[in-house]
């Protein structure tokens, strides 16, 4: 992006970049929308919440090794909408460090690997295997009237009663596509090793996923 264009300049071409990538459509519609809940000053808190989500799912998109730059070029808009009200559409683009120094590397590695742990779930998988794990925390009582999990091709939600995400632990799209009839999900363990256990079969086999879910989830 120059550094010349407005926000609104780089929003628009941050949707038409979205737009031409088959797995980033629902990024670029999300783009558009911050773009049009920003234009109206009764609107702007929402179309900044927006930009925010749009921050979150390009997080994702970044630690896969995809777009880096729009990354932080949107972490860069984000932060000073947050800060300053009459930062809007018209303004201009805030300068995006384009080198990251040798701090900056290690602090983004910090961050990367406290997302791992963070993240409500263990996800097991190799190159070589079509059979994918994902191990999910529960409650001790935990009994499997009290978990949901519903999956399509593309799609995961799962939801379990007592558990302290609500009102679900996973909503997203998977990295890549899944095949529904291989897959499935038990309980094991007991106290505090109670595991939702959910068994996926990857559709494409030769690729280890990087992430259960890909950049496009929402």
């Amino acid at each position: 992006m120059a550094s010349a264009d407005t926000v609104q300049q780089a929003l628009d071409k941050l949707a038409e970049t979205f737009q031409n990538d088959d797995k980033a459509t629902d990024l670029a519609k999300l783009t558009r929308h911050a773009l049009s809940l920003l234009k109206h000053a009764d609107t702007r808190a929402r179309g900044v919440e927006a930009v925010i989500q749009l921050q979150d799912q390009l997080h994702i998109a970044r630690r896969l090794g995809n777009y880096v730059q729009e990354a932080n070029l949107v972490e860069a808009i984000a932060g000073r909408m947050r800060t300053d009200d009459a930062y809007g559409l018209e303004s201009s683009v805030p300068m995006v460090q384009a080198e990251q120094s040798d701090e900056m590397k290690a602090l983004i590695k910090q961050m990367q690997e406290a997302d791992l742990k963070s993240r409500p779930y263990e996800f097991l998988n190799t190159a070589d295997s079509e059979e994918m794990t994902v191990n999910i925390s529960v409650p001790a009582e935990t009994q499997m009237k009290d978990v949901s999990v519903k999956l399509s091709a593309k799609t995961i939600r799962v939801e379990i009663k007592g558990h302290e995400m609500q009102p679900c632990v996973i909503d997203g799209s998977f990295f890549q596509a899944v095949d529904p009839a291989g897959c499935d999900h038990h309980l094991e363990g007991s106290g505090a090793k109670r595991l939702l256990v959910i068994d996926l079969e990857k559709k494409q086999n030769g690729l280890k996923w990087p992430d259960l879910l890909g950049y496009g989830a929402t």
